[in-house]
């Protein structure tokens, strides 16, 4: 399996409040991540089919997520056009719509993979506080192998591809209380992958 084809989480639920799109990166693809009316959580690369604009620069309406650029807009769960203001009694083609990934929300997390199998992400089950995403400049692989080498106890740590040289740890708390210290940890991994990485 490649990286491409593994689940990645790329947000945290809370990241998604009503009407804001999330800009997120996964093996260096722009991803626009929003949460339509009825709680759908969608993920599409960040870029509008009609002239490439970043879907993040737009707005959601409803159960519809509007391109900032011509206002063309489209349905949340099908990416599909549904209206193109310039031409407003022409029914859009059903061959325009966003370019989707598949948008999984578990454990406080979504998750989402670029290509292969519709798998599910990881059933966690796993109770806990989300803690703070910590982005670190270094390979996604040097971050799993420190991970393994001294793990956190009461700690689930996942990584995110962000590009070839950048990688977002991620990860789920069993104690609460204890957030401050883990956050502090994850502060000093950050700080020694980057003085080994330069």
């Amino acid at each position: 399996m490649t990286v491409r084809e593994g689940w990645h989480p790329i947000a945290a639920s809370d990241d998604l409040p009503a009407g804001h799109i999330y800009a997120a990166q996964l093996c260096d693809v722009p991803l626009a991540v929003w949460r339509g009316q009825d709680g759908t959580v969608n993920v599409w690369e960040d870029r509008c089919p009609h002239r490439g604009v970043r879907f993040t620069i737009g707005s959601i309406h409803g159960d519809e997520l509007r391109c900032q650029y011509h206002a063309w807009r489209f349905r949340s769960g099908s990416g599909a056009c549904s209206a193109i203001p310039a031409h407003p009694t022409r029914k859009p083609s059903s061959a325009i719509r966003a370019t989707l990934f598949p948008g999984v929300e578990r454990d406080g997390l979504v998750w989402t993979k670029l290509a292969g199998d519709q798998d599910a992400p990881p059933q966690l089950d796993y109770a806990g506080a989300v803690l703070r995403a910590i982005a670190v400049n270094c390979t996604a692989q040097a971050i799993e192998i420190a991970i393994a080498r001294a793990p956190l106890p009461g700690v689930r740590l996942f990584v995110q591809p962000v590009s070839f040289a950048r990688a977002v740890i991620r990860g789920l708390a069993e104690d609460v209380s204890r957030l401050a210290e883990h956050d502090a940890a994850l502060e000093r991994l950050r700080r020694g992958l980057e003085r080994a990485a330069a």
